[in-house]
């Protein structure tokens, strides 16, 4: 793992979501001094046992006044920025997700303008891609096709001037498709796993929809060797990808496997999305060439770990 020598406080938007909270999580373990920003309405179920050891900031991303006030007050070594609505394809959440995905990235980006941070790792998606057969590069071209995708561009877009206007060490992970503890309700893995368990009829889309899936322990591996070589890679953007895909088909068939489920699956229960294709799948190269981080976990490894994790911890989605 990549050494954290010279960070002692770092600062965490979007710390109550699935990826946030895991990253969160190791941060405290290697004895940083963590500050998180959220919503006062955010739910911190996935914090509940670390509150006493977190600085919580209740603050809103909009307000670019008070942020930068609160970060001039923190002044962080670092920035790892998770914050985001979630991908929808309602082109009527527009607003919402220009507010919260790109402008909400502007104003954290300026509020932080004036200190010198150390790293600003931000939070992109493959989504920004536009569709195409194989392994979407970083140099390929960006179409994305819903409106979700258009402000996570914006937001790498914003970054990679700050960083070379600026000299400003932001790097933009690209992040494909996250599972594992403390999953959301609602992605494909945490419904499938969870229906199995309870031996429930499955619904799903097409069998030949495929995504990237990348284990939530390699995400947070790579987010902090990120952080550690920030400043030589200062407005580049990086996959966050396994590098391998996997058809819903496989993933179900791999789930009911491992959970001995008597579930029936019950294909095309309701529509694709815009953005689904057989073909989503990193390309791994630049990545590699420039991180030591590989993936530990095999996409079976992973996915019963994950397994494992959701039938020890039905209660907490209730």
């Amino acid at each position: 793992m990549a050494s954290l020598a010279g960070f002692k406080k770092v600062v965490v938007s979007g710390a109550a979501g699935f990826v946030g909270s895991n990253l969160v999580r190791r941060l405290l373990e290697n004895g940083l001094e963590v500050h998180i920003l959220v919503k006062p309405q955010s739910d911190l179920w996935r914090l509940d046992d670390l509150t006493p050891y977190l600085h919580q900031h209740h603050t809103d991303l909009s307000k670019q006044s008070s942020l930068k006030q609160l970060m001039e007050k923190i002044v962080p070594d670092g920035i790892f920025h998770l914050a985001a609505s979630l991908c929808t394809d309602d082109w009527e959440s527009g607003d919402d997700l220009i507010e919260n995905n790109f402008k909400a990235t502007v104003n954290l980006m300026n509020a932080a303008l004036d200190l010198k941070y150390k790293f600003f790792v931000n939070t992109g998606s493959f989504v920004e891609y536009k569709l195409k057969k194989g392994a979407v590069r970083e140099s390929d071209p960006c179409e994305p096709q819903e409106i979700y995708g258009i402000t996570k561009l914006a937001g790498t877009l914003y970054g990679q001037a700050m960083a070379r206007i600026h000299k400003k060490p932001i790097i933009t992970f690209r992040l494909f498709t996250p599972y594992g503890p403390y999953i959301q309700k609602g992605r494909l893995i945490y419904e499938i796993a969870n229906r199995a368990l309870a031996n429930q009829d499955i619904e799903l889309t097409k069998p030949t929809v495929a995504r990237d899936f990348i284990f939530i322990d390699d995400i947070v591996d790579l987010y902090l060797e990120g952080a550690s070589r920030a400043q030589t890679n200062g407005g580049e953007v990086f996959n966050l990808g396994s590098g391998s895909k996997f058809s819903i088909e496989q993933v179900a068939d791999q789930v009911l496997a491992l959970t001995n489920s008597h579930s029936k699956i019950v294909w095309n229960s309701f529509p694709t999305a815009s953005y689904d294709s057989p073909d989503w799948q990193a390309d791994m190269e630049k990545t590699f060439a420039s991180f030591e981080w590989r993936p530990r976990h095999s996409f079976p490894a992973g996915l019963k770990k994950t397994i494992e994790w959701l039938s020890l911890n039905k209660k907490r989605y209730k």
